[in-house]
């Protein structure tokens, strides 16, 4: 009998298939359902809001995660603001990104933009409490072009900084040597 992975693995494996899917058209936040993957960009966008044609990073992470076990309950999941003060709320935000984490972006000021899956941790680094390092993310609805509202699922490699916050939708045990690394700490 095969091992079931841990839910961050097969998040990070289940997002990493639909790499390269793109808006069709280009633009109008609308895709195709893709029968041999089981999703897509309306699909996903129908199961977060009931509705399709709406910039849809939230709805791709939502999505995945569904997929591989975990409904994630706001009713107003297809917007990273609601998802960032969702997890507050019910204490999944920490400072510290580990593979499989969600990675809530703000570009501009005030709002949060966007949101993608933590692949890997490539750099660490801690100003005072707070994580500022470099990750590899799988996102949807982004490009080199467009941080926000790309139009396609890609991996991404990008700098964090003190306004990033991160959601650890499972919790985990915690990695049995840090290194003299910070372990994780819950916010809120």
């Amino acid at each position: 009998m095969a091992k079931v992975k841990p839910f961050p693995v097969r998040l990070v494996t289940r997002a990493k298939q639909f790499v390269g899917v793109k808006e069709h058209p280009a633009g109008s936040n609308r895709g195709p359902y893709n029968p041999k993957l089981k999703g897509g960009i309306d699909d996903w966008c129908r199961r977060a809001a009931g509705v399709v044609g709406y910039p849809w990073c939230a709805a791709f992470v939502c999505a995945m995660s569904e997929d591989c076990g975990y409904r994630i309950p706001e009713p107003r999941r297809a917007s990273v603001e609601y998802l960032e003060r969702w997890a507050q709320e019910v204490g999944k935000l920490v400072e510290r990104p580990l593979r499989g984490d969600l990675i809530c972006y703000q570009f501009d000021t005030g709002w949060l933009d966007h949101i993608g899956i933590v692949d890997r941790v490539l750099a660490v680094r801690w100003r005072g409490n707070r994580f500022i390092g470099y990750v590899r993310t799988v996102e949807g609805n982004t490009s080199a072009g467009n941080n926000a509202n790309g139009g396609q699922v890609q991996i991404r490699y990008r700098w964090v900084n003190s306004e990033t916050r991160f959601i650890r939708l499972v919790p985990r045990k915690p990695p049995r040597a840090l290194h003299g690394k910070k372990p994780a700490r819950r916010l809120g």
